[in-house]
């Protein structure tokens, strides 16, 4: 499982899960506190935008955004699948 208020694991998962499923990872800085992520898909297409927070435990209501935001690529529960 996944710790939800980690960063890097968090990253270090939505890389694994990309990687796995032929997914490219693009991530932007938007605020000192947030991560923007685009994962491309085989074709160039955007297959999925989600914002990743930088410090989760402070949001959790982010982190539960960014699963269920992502789970129609990797599977409902991907956080803690892991």
């Amino acid at each position: 499982m996944v710790e939800r208020d980690d960063y890097a694991a968090i990253r270090d998962r939505i890389i694994g899960l990309s990687h796995t499923h032929g997914l490219r990872c693009d991530w932007a800085e938007t605020t000192r506190r947030q991560r923007f992520l685009l994962l491309w898909d085989a074709e160039g297409r955007v297959a999925a935008r989600a914002i990743v927070p930088l410090y989760p435990g402070e949001t959790p209501h982010l982190v539960d955004s960014l699963e269920q935001g992502l789970a129609h690529l990797f599977g409902d529960h991907w956080l803690e699948d892991a």
